[in-house]
């Protein structure tokens, strides 16, 4: 590994989401729905690890 050379993680999940209204929507919006959704979590558990890391 090169000196400074940055670690690449891919994680998988299988998660299935259950959207709180019936509305139909395609495939490519529910898509896009989810990953905003994870994203989300992904970046307050970013900020949460961050801020335990500081204190």
């Amino acid at each position: 590994m090169k000196k400074g050379g940055s670690k690449k993680m891919e994680v998988v999940y299988n998660v299935k989401y259950k959207f709180k209204t019936n509305e139909n929507r395609t495939k490519d919006e529910i898509k896009s729905i989810f990953n905003n959704k994870l994203l989300n979590v992904i970046m307050i558990l970013e900020n949460h690890e961050l801020a335990f890391k500081e204190s």
